[in-house]
């Protein structure tokens, strides 16, 4: 192993480290909010189109219809996802002191 493998900064680095745990209460927090984007992003497609949105397991759904709702539809709640975890996480985060 070569000293350029090592990822923990050198001293006098200007980058300080973070603490990568993860705050507990977001196990609660980002699925939670996951639901209410997937909710909203529901409610924004019956709005737009006056017809509920695509029912995956309604057989009367087409394959493709269902596939790309789907896929829009967890694309949103995971970007939502990160976002929640991002942003909680940076509020509680402290600098690593070296």
């Amino acid at each position: 192993m070569d000293a350029s493998d090592d990822a923990t900064p050198v001293s006098g680095d200007a980058v300080a480290e973070v603490e990568t745990e993860i705050n507990p209460v977001m196990h609660l927090v980002a699925p939670i909010a996951a639901v209410f984007v997937r909710s909203a992003v529901n409610k924004a497609y019956e709005k737009a189109t006056g017809r509920p949105a695509p029912e995956a397991r309604d057989p009367r759904t087409s394959i493709v219809r269902a596939l790309a709702w789907t896929t829009v539809i967890t694309t949103t709640a995971a970007v939502a996802e990160v976002l929640v975890y991002r942003t909680v996480n940076k509020l509680g985060s402290k600098p690593h002191q070296a």
